[in-house]
């Protein structure tokens, strides 16, 4: 009886786990995600857009921003346990690039997270919809 029991409970948890981690996959985060990111300090946010893809296996993306600056694929890509991590270069001024890192957390058809611009010595935050 004890023996059937534990059997059981470990069972349940193989099953549990495998359902969480089936669904966390990098592929339900293909599409379109947008919205605000706001730096500290900075008056205006800024709408951010993330097209997100699988190619040949691995999690893609470009994303662009309403000002013209972001205008480039991602890169450094890690998805793991929902967490999201990427980076982006921007341009700063006349000409002067610099990378801006993002640490998102995903639930569903949102993403929010911390956005870090060591250039500018900027962090922020950018919370996100998936709009397809």
């Amino acid at each position: 009886m004890r023996l059937a029991r534990r059997a059981t409970a470990a069972a349940a948890m193989v099953l549990w786990v495998s359902l969480i981690l089936a669904a966390q996959q990098p592929a339900d985060l293909a599409g379109t995600w947008s919205g605000e990111a706001t730096l500290e300090g900075m008056d205006e946010p800024n709408t951010l857009t993330l097209v997100l893809e699988m190619k040949e296996g691995k999690l893609a993306g470009h994303m662009t921003d309403q000002y013209g600056a972001i205008d480039g694929d991602i890169a450094d890509v890690v998805f793991e346990q929902g967490a999201f991590n990427f980076t982006v270069t921007a341009l700063f001024g006349e000409g002067h690039q610099g990378t801006i890192s993002f640490k998102m957390k995903v639930n569903g058809d949102s993403m929010k997270g911390e956005v870090e611009v060591p250039d500018m010595g900027a962090k922020g935050t950018w919370q996100a919809t998936k709009r397809q």
